[in-house]
C-alpha cells in the first residue's frame, strides 16, 4: 500500500510558528516544545514532552534526558552526513498529581496536526517512531495496525510516500529493560542510517 500525505505549501511550514498552540489544555502546564531546526532527512518521534525547568535547554528528546543521550550517540557517527531533527507526537506535558502520565487519544488526537504539518516541512527520509504506542497511533492514521516490536532489533521498515516510517523500541525501554542489548540496538538502527548516508536506499513496500 502507497500512502502519499505529501502537500504543496508556497513557503515551507516553519513548526516553530506553532509554538503557540492551544489545541488542548496541556498547554497549561508547560508551552509546547520544538527542535530549532529547519531541515533535516532523518526524524526521531518520542511520545511527549518531559519537564524542564526554567534553566534546562527546553528541545524534544534533548541530550540531557537519559533517552535523548541514548539517540545522541546514535547520531553522533553520522552528524556530518545527516541532519536528524527530533519531535514529539504531543508537544506539551501531560500531568496527573503534578507527575507526569501518558498523553490521552484525544490529546494526541488535538497536537496529530502539528506532528503532519512538522512531516509535510521537512518531506524526512527516514521517520523513526519511538515505542509501541507512537507507532500504534502514527501508522494508524494510514490504516496501518499490525504493529510489531521484536527483540532481535532487526526492524521493519513501512514506505509510505517517499518516506520510511520505522517502529523502534524507545531507548527508555532499552535503557531499563534490555541494556545487555544495547549495541545491537544501536546496530539495528544504524543499519537505516548507513543507506541514508551512503545514499543506497532499498525501500520495503507493504
Amino acid at each position: 500500500m502507497m500512502v502519499n500525505y505529501s502537500q504543496e505549501y508556497d513557503e515551507p511550514i516553519d513548526p516553530k510558528n506553532l509554538k503557540n498552540c492551544k489545541a488542548c489544555g496541556l498547554y497549561l502546564n508547560q508551552y509546547p516544545i520544538f527542535d530549532q531546526k529547519n531541515k533535516a532527512s532523518v526524524f526521531w518521534v518520542g511520545l511527549s514532552a518531559v519537564q524542564f525547568t526554567k534553566e534546562e535547554e527546553k528541545l524534544p528528546l534533548s541530550p540531557f534526558t537519559k533517552s535523548g543521550e541514548l539517540i545522541s550517540q546514535i547520531e553522533q557517527n553520522f552528524k556530518n552526513e545527516i541532519l536528524f531533527y527530533k519531535t514529539n507526537l504531543v508537544k506539551c506535558l501531560p500531568l496527573k498529581n503534578n507527575k507526569i502520565r501518558y498523553p490521552l487519544k484525544h490529546e494526541m488526537d488535538k497536537c496529530y496536526p502539528n506532528f503532519s504539518d512538522e512531516l509535510n516541512s521537512f518531506n524526512p527520509s527516514i521517520v523513526f517512531l519511538l515505542g509501541k504506542q507512537v507507532s500504534q497511533y502514527v501508522l494508524s492514521k494510514f490504516s496501518i495496525t499490525d504493529i510489531s516490536l521484536n527483540n532481535n532489533f532487526n526492524y521493519h521498515s513501512i514506505l509510505l510516500g517517499s518516506t520510511l516510517f520505522i517502529p523502534i523500541h524507545h531507548p527508555s525501554f532499552i535503557l531499563i529493560y534490555k541494556r545487555r542489548h544495547i549495541n545491537k540496538y544501536i546496530t539495528g538502527i544504524s543499519e537505516y542510517l548507513k543507506k541514508i548516508s551512503s545514499l543506497e536506499f532499498e525501500f520495503e513496500k507493504i
